[in-house]
């Protein structure tokens, strides 16, 4: 992911980081999850997850979000390759607003998504979800399916009658279809979540930290990505200010193999 970025500032003039909020999270089952924003001077925007915990406890106060303004857009992505998952938040959101400014050069608005899941569900479906989506959650169990979620947090394990809640990873392999979050791109933990999926499994990514070029997501058996695009940066950044919803100032996308020009194909169209 780092790599394409990289080529992409070698083909496409990258505008440099414009804004950065970095949020000090507190996570709350009654509350939406927090995300940090990375935006360059064309409005491309890059989100991250900000709920991952004790890794990214401090980071408002660990780094200046000021201080990155003017600074060039690769340089903050680089942060990606570090093993600090802070670090990575912001080198991940970063590398998200350079893929938004590539395919705003380049012409191409990702597809409206049109579902949450990026294949149907359907009634006796043992849907498998790596992170806890509730809203999702309820949707499956309301069509009929049976659902495994993969967390890491202990005290969450538990079961029912449609939901069992489970550490262990190997529980993925009864899941003909799986969502899983995007928050996997900056714990590192993406490997081994695919490698305990069965052969042929429908595979998602989803949330709005799935920002990137898809290709690496593609090539390792990830069959749709689904992520959130900011059209209106200023009133985002607000919003996320504020501790609000998204809404209007986003549109949720989905990206698949079919729907979206491979990165070989950006490079070698002026437009698309």
């Amino acid at each position: 992911m780092l790599a394409l970025a990289l080529r992409a500032g070698a083909r496409w003039i990258l505008p440099p980081v414009a804004r950065v909020y970095i949020p000090e999270p507190q996570p709350d089952p009654a509350r939406d999850a927090e995300f940090g924003l990375v935006e360059l001077a064309d409005g491309g925007c890059g989100l991250y997850y900000a709920w991952l915990g004790a890794s990214q406890r401090g980071m408002s106060r660990r780094f200046d979000a000021d201080s990155f303004c003017g600074v060039e857009a690769l340089q903050l992505a680089a942060l990606y390759s570090s093993e600090d998952e802070a670090e990575r938040s912001l080198g991940l959101a970063a590398i998200n607003a350079i893929t938004a400014s590539v395919w705003q050069q380049g012409g191409f608005v990702p597809p409206t998504a049109q579902s949450s899941f990026g294949f149907e569900v359907r009634p006796h479906d043992h849907l498998g979800m790596v992170g806890n989506f509730p809203s999702l959650v309820r949707q499956a169990q309301a069509r009929g399916a049976r659902v495994t979620v993969l967390e890491r947090k202990a005290h969450m394990a538990t079961s029912g009658p449609s939901i069992e809640i489970t550490l262990d990873p190997r529980a993925l392999r009864e899941c003909r279809k799986v969502v899983i979050t995007a928050a996997t791109l900056i714990n590192d933990t993406l490997d081994e979540v695919l490698g305990n999926l069965t052969a042929g499994a429908q595979v998602t990514m989803v949330g709005p930290t799935a920002g990137c070029f898809p290709d690496p997501l593609f090539a390792r058996g990830v069959h749709a990505m689904g992520g959130t695009r900011v059209i209106d940066p200023a009133t985002a950044y607000a919003r996320l200010v504020g501790g609000e919803k998204l809404k209007e100032s986003a549109r949720r996308f989905l990206l698949t193999p079919t729907s979206t020009p491979s990165f070989a194909e950006l490079l070698a169209a002026p437009s698309l």
